[in-house]
């Protein structure tokens, strides 16, 4: 009897880990004066987007206008993107609405920073 009970929360933990989750995506987005930065990365793989992250803190702090460059984090549903999951993380770098340059998948450090700054004009 305690084998059955025990083999019946077994399968019950099994199925449950095989239903479909709804997975989400972390949303990092920032607005430094007419532009707006995306940075989505897997919701459960963080490191993934550490290089991201360092070259928006490396642009950020090459810059010398005194204003902060602040983030806001969301979650977005997978569904919900148009952006290919295999491709993330994925930085989205627009200017007044339009898409100016997008940069996806591992990339050093420096590459990315290189984007940011061959897109992004602060007025000084």
């Amino acid at each position: 009897m305690i084998n059955r009970i025990i083999l019946s929360f077994l399968a019950i933990f099994l199925l449950a880990g095989c239903l479909q989750k709804g997975e989400t995506v972390q949303v990092l987005t920032a607005t430094p004066e007419d532009y707006e930065l995306y940075l989505y990365s897997e919701a459960d793989q963080e490191k993934s987007a550490q290089d991201y992250l360092s070259a928006l803190l490396d642009w950020k702090m090459k810059q010398d206008d005194g204003t902060e460059l602040q983030f806001k984090q969301t979650e977005k549903d997978k569904n919900e993107l148009s952006i290919p999951t295999e491709e993330l993380p994925v930085l989205v770098v627009k200017e007044k609405g339009k898409t100016i340059a997008t940069i996806s998948g591992n990339n050093p450090r420096e590459k990315i920073l290189m984007t940011l700054e061959n897109h992004i004009a602060m007025v000084r």
